[in-house]
């Protein structure tokens, strides 16, 4: 029963979510408004939802279903990523999105079994690109820090 309610859940969630994100300003291909991300992102959670709700369907329901238990290791990584992100959105007002962003990704990267290379890397570039696409291509206003 609930493998298939929280599909449906999240479906009329993502619907909702669309309805509110579609009042906002579009924009024009040359330069998107504050709706156009989250215009996208509805659609992409509808697609998801649906995806998962037929699933849910097709699949036959099974007692065992939500009976998941946790290592050590398993719980030790849950709760470092709940850290993290806690101390993302408590540094944010003050080292700014691109830093703050680094970090994140590149802790989280780096505990959850990433080498640091690969951690430094990939904090690097996704700080950088999701700042170009969020502060410059869709001029939403992020905290830039001390710097």
């Amino acid at each position: 029963m609930l493998a298939r309610a929280v599909p449906l859940v999240l479906l009329a969630a993502a619907g909702v979510y669309l309805i509110l994100a579609l009042r906002l300003p579009f924009g024009a291909t040359a330069r998107p408004g504050a709706g156009f991300y989250p215009v996208m992102v509805g659609i992409f959670a509808i697609v998801a939802a649906l995806a998962a709700t037929a699933s849910a369907f097709r699949a036959a329901p099974r007692a065992d279903a939500y009976a998941v238990e946790m290592d050590r290791a398993a719980r030790r990584r849950v709760v470092i990523s709940v850290i993290a992100l806690v101390a993302f959105c408590l540094a944010l007002p003050w080292i700014g999105y691109p830093a703050a962003a680094f970090g994140f990704v590149a802790v989280v990267l780096r505990y959850l079994g990433a080498g640091w290379t690969a951690a430094l890397l990939t904090g690097v570039l996704s700080a950088a690109g999701s700042y170009g696409l969020f502060a410059v291509l869709l001029d939403v206003p992020l905290p830039r820090g001390p710097w």
